[in-house]
């Protein structure tokens, strides 16, 4: 039987924004050589990955869960979804290594600024009936747009 990570934090949506879904990967541009330095150059090297998304809405009803290695939006049905809360970038050469951890680092210091602001509530952790599917099982090409952009009335934040 597999087990879900556990919770670090629960938050429930009082205001809805967008968030980012995860939607698969691509590569970045930004490769490493067998030695593991960082470069520019596809010859002889291999690509690290960006992740890309879809926007869409987090709704009342849904909980946002930081977990380890990446924050989870469960709806209102227990059913998780890997997400980002801040605007996706790209993976750049001096932060090829730490860019999961600094997306990380922005969407819980945007977590807390949601609080603040009255979006999130703190909340009782909410189950989950699955784990969150792998989000990397789709491969976009090198020039894909990081972002698709699927709600125009999207009230960004």
């Amino acid at each position: 039987m597999r087990t879900h990570p556990p919770v670090h934090r629960a938050l429930d949506v009082v205001i809805s924004f967008v968030v980012y879904g995860v939607i698969g990967r691509r590569p970045s541009g930004v490769y490493v050589d067998r030695s593991m330095n960082v470069t520019t150059e596809s010859r002889d090297t291999q690509p690290l990955w960006d992740l890309v998304f879809e926007e869409f809405m987090a709704e009342p009803g849904h909980q946002i869960q930081d977990r380890p290695g990446g924050i989870v939006l469960v709806d209102g049905d227990g059913m998780p979804r890997q997400i980002q809360l801040t605007p996706p970038w790209a993976r750049s050469i001096d932060g090829a290594f730490t860019h999961a951890e600094r997306v990380l680092i922005s969407d819980r210091e945007l977590a807390e600024r949601l609080v603040a602001e009255g979006r999130l509530a703190i909340a009782p952790i909410r189950r989950v009936k699955i784990s969150a599917p792998p989000a990397t099982k789709r491969v976009f090409a090198f020039d894909h747009p990081l972002v698709i952009a699927t709600s125009s009335s999207a009230q960004t934040i």
